[in-house]
């Protein structure tokens, strides 16, 4: 299988060195510098386009300046950067986010994390049974550093969050679901698998135009809607090659320990489940 061939925003371009099959499918990141923006390079940039609320520098190692995406506006893999504050992630409930993404089918949109979103909303949701609720309140205990139940002087209680101290008080009853539907969302968020795939998206979203038919294969982790690992992780082909696929511990996405590759086909059947 080729390198992979990523640009950081620090101005290195990353080879990703796939790992042998009976290790972990994560590589190693080997930092190569980009050649230097020389006055000869800068001087051979166009103007500043018009009107553009926010020049980036383009993707990859180009020297030259290019208009920042909006919000709503279409991106990939290799379009122009989305602007400060926003993200290119694939469409709501898109079927194919990995195909939109290299594409160019993704969308410009607001960054949460960087907006520091409010654990609390006071949005209406939707209705949470006693099984969301108590499969909400495992994967809290999984996120033992956001909330526990003996959080001490550092944090606080689940059932104080929830208002469960104050059972006695029906506004403090019916706020529950709202405050449980919330706290689902922002986990969700957190989840392990969400945060590795935000940071791979960085990543891939910088790579540099220069890659054409070389940017043949990448790794994007596979989540589930509570935040966690999909058992079956597999890397993605632009060229029409088989794909490698691997068996993970859905908690941490690491590979479960002496597997060894499975078909695209094949299922991974795992003792934990969430």
């Amino acid at each position: 299988m080729r390198g992979l061939v990523l640009i950081s925003t620090l101005g290195f371009i990353l080879i990703l060195i796939p790992a042998p099959a009976e290790q972990s499918p994560v590589p190693e990141l080997v930092p190569i510098r980009c050649a230097p923006c020389t006055p000869e390079k800068l001087s051979a940039c166009p103007a500043a386009p018009s009107g553009c609320r926010e020049l980036m520098k383009e993707p990859g190692c180009g020297c030259c300046m290019t208009c920042a995406l909006p919000e709503g506006a279409l991106c990939g893999v290799y379009t122009a950067h989305c602007g400060t504050g926003l993200r290119c992630t694939p469409k709501e409930d898109d079927p194919q986010p990995l195909h939109s993404l290299t594409r160019g089918q993704a969308l410009c949109t607001v960054d949460r994390s960087a907006q520091g979103a409010s654990l609390l909303s006071t949005a209406e949701p939707p209705y949470l049974d006693q099984r969301e609720a108590e499969k909400l309140h495992d994967l809290m205990l999984n996120h033992n550093r956001l909330l526990t139940e003996e959080s001490g002087e550092h944090g606080f209680s689940l059932h104080q969050l929830l208002g469960l101290d104050k059972a006695g008080d029906p506004e403090a009853h019916e706020s529950i679901r709202a405050k449980v539907n919330a706290i689902r969302k922002k986990l969700v968020e957190l989840g392990p698998c969400h945060t590795e795939l935000h940071s791979a998206l960085d990543r891939i979203m910088a790579s540099q135009h220069a890659l054409g038919e070389k940017f043949t294969t990448f790794y994007l982790p596979n989540c589930d809607t509570n935040g966690f690992y999909k058992t079956k992780q597999c890397e993605t082909s632009l060229v029409g090659q088989a794909a490698r696929c691997w068996c993970v511990s859905a908690w941490n996405g690491k590979r479960i320990t002496g597997s060894s590759d499975v078909p695209v086909d094949a299922l991974c059947h795992q003792e934990i489940t969430h």
